[in-house]
């Protein structure tokens, strides 16, 4: 018998937030933001840039890419969780 905390876990398969968030975070780590920082100045790629910067930018698209998201809410929403 399947409870129904359980069972609404698995129909909709989301993984556990708690446990993806320190591995977003952990992999986030592996890349010196620094290093990012100063490409980003020598490329001049934030020049007319307005609004999200471009840390800002990898950040949700790894997001994304990581956590298979389908729209902006959902990324909005789990990097939200993530904080």
């Amino acid at each position: 018998m399947v409870n129904r905390q359980t069972h609404r876990h698995l129909t909709k398969g989301e993984p556990d937030m708690k446990a993806s968030c320190n591995m977003f975070s952990q992999i986030l780590k592996l890349i010196p933001r620094i290093n990012f920082e100063r490409l980003v100045k020598e490329t001049k790629s934030e020049h007319r840039s307005k609004g999200l910067s471009s840390w800002g930018q990898f950040v949700a698209m790894l997001f994304c890419q990581l956590g298979r998201a389908h729209s902006l809410r959902e990324i909005e929403g789990g990097l939200k969780s993530c904080k």
